[in-house]
């Protein structure tokens, strides 16, 4: 309820008010929703892999038709995409990746097509797609670059002129309209965080920036060896060039990426552009935050090196049995690693044992078991959890709280609110704990503090309805009728507008 999504969520925001509407909170609407939004990212990535294979002359050769084909089954079945497909509330991800392929296929089709009338429309598609996709997720940000290097790979150099007096400051209005919408600027990218992908570290620019080289040969080697994934990576902050030497041979990998998309451009087009778009959609990672890694980023990204691997091997093995074969072996061994590594998100114990497994010197995981025990009644195993997460970050104010609410059930009122008090101590906005401590405080007559702590929650997020409902509840013992019935008012409008979103 406290979590505030950015502007540039509103589409997403709006697929799950859709979803509400017709399913409520039965899952299995939300996940036919992700799973059609993959097979229609799917579908264009065959579309546009055709009509690429057509613009580089390939396609007269009839076994393209197959590898585009091909190109489409792998981003499909590949591992990688669970994370974006099976986790509900990646969907952001997915839909961004349809708005971002729908506008690049328009594009390609508007610069094909010779009749100004199907010029003007698939452009003014190709614009709508794009602002579409500034609603959806912030990765959309990339298709002006994508753009540019696609005619300078795949169109001659005379038609790309006036292409570049559009695309340059449409990118720069883009950019704009986005910075606008988070109410960032280029500040952004010279901010100190604490990191959430490493317990009791701080992440300033030049680490993140650094720490994506060694990223960049994480996520390579997950395409390539889809093993070990891990919804919660728990991983350092690279702190120099060889801290860990990984990093530099990261950033050197990126450089010889470089280097073969202008040597390939003209022998191996599709190659070169597959290479290109790998690292023009994985550049807005650059951009720092609190976590530096996480799996479901590769689904766009994925795309360019499934069409650089599929363009490669098509030029390398000339027998076309033979790399039938191949590609047939590819696609049916990913499936299976795919069809395994989604079990691990058959619940949510299932999925956070996993993690913490893969992460066991990670806080974040054991808490988020820690919860899914509590949720299930297992308070001994949730208070073991919580436990192991504090001991591995004792900053940590969501495991204070969860903690708090274990001890209440357990009748262990002291230790529950030691532990609120902590939880807000460490954090003084946190409108969960502060909400916890109140309910506390008027389970045991002190209504005093129960109100206070109800309306300084409900001053930190103005529609936060369970705060509302609960100050009503104590202005009922209070006697103070009339301000009991607005707030119960104004729980259920919130509540409305919480199902809305």
């Amino acid at each position: 309820m406290g979590h505030v999504f950015p502007n540039t969520r509103l589409v997403g925001m709006c697929s799950f008010a859709l979803n509400y509407f017709f399913n409520q909170l039965n899952p299995r609407g939300y996940h036919l929703f992700n799973f059609l939004v993959h097979l229609a990212a799917a579908g264009l990535v065959w579309a546009i892999s055709d009509l690429l294979f057509r613009i580089t002359k390939a396609a007269k050769d009839p076994f393209s038709r197959e590898l585009s084909f091909f190109i489409a089954l792998l981003f499909l079945v590949h591992p990688c995409q669970t994370q974006a497909v099976s986790y509900i509330s990646q969907r952001f991800e997915s839909m961004a990746c349809v708005f971002y392929l729908g506008s690049l296929y328009c594009y390609l089709c508007a610069r094909l097509s010779r009749g100004a009338p199907s010029k003007i429309s698939l452009y003014g598609l190709c614009g709508l797609l794009v602002l579409l996709g500034v609603f959806t997720k912030e990765v959309i940000l990339t298709v002006p670059l994508m753009m540019l290097v696609l005619g300078w790979i795949l169109f001659p150099k005379k038609e790309n002129r006036k292409f570049y007096f559009v695309l340059v400051p449409g990118g720069a209005l883009l950019y704009l309209l986005s910075s606008k919408l988070l109410h960032a600027d280029v500040s952004v990218f010279f901010q100190t965080t604490l990191s959430q992908s490493h317990d009791g570290e701080i992440l300033t620019p030049v680490h993140y920036f650094l720490t994506q080289g060694r990223v960049v040969l994480t996520f390579l080697r997950l395409l390539v060896l889809p093993v070990h994934q891990n919804l919660d990576y728990d991983y350092p902050a690279s702190t120099g060039v060889l801290q860990p030497p990984l990093t530099l041979a990261g950033f050197l990998v990126i450089g010889g990426m470089i280097c073969l998309i202008v040597k390939l451009r003209r022998s191996m087009p599709l190659t070169a552009f597959g290479l290109a778009w790998f690292l023009i959609t994985f550049s807005i990672n650059f951009v720092p935050r609190a976590n530096v890694i996480f799996e479901h980023k590769l689904y766009l990204i994925s795309y360019g090196f499934f069409i650089a691997v599929v363009s490669a091997l098509s030029v390398l093995v000339r027998q076309r049995a033979l790399l039938r074969g191949i590609l047939w072996l590819m696609v049916a061994v990913l499936a299976v690693i795919s069809f395994q590594r989604n079990k691990v998100w058959s619940n949510e114990l299932v999925l956070w044992k996993d993690t913490v497994q893969q992460s066991p010197h990670k806080a974040r995981g054991y808490n988020a078991l820690g919860y899914a025990y509590f949720n299930q009644g297992n308070l001994t195993q949730a208070l073991l959890d919580f436990n192991k997460a504090i001991a591995l970050n004792p900053g940590y104010a969501d495991a204070y709280n969860n903690r708090g609410l274990v001890y209440d059930h357990l009748n262990q009122f002291g230790d529950a609110l030691s532990d609120y008090n902590k939880a807000i101590a460490l954090n003084p906005n946190y409108p969960e704990a502060i909400n916890n401590r109140g309910v506390f405080y008027a389970q045991h007559g002190n209504l005093t503090k129960a109100l206070n702590d109800f309306t300084r929650v409900i001053e930190l997020i103005p529609h936060y309805s369970a705060a509302y409902h609960n100050r009503g509840l104590v202005y009922d013992q209070l006697k103070e009728f009339d301000r009991a019935n607005e707030d119960r008012r104004k729980a259920q409008l919130d509540e409305k507008i919480l199902n809305l979103r």
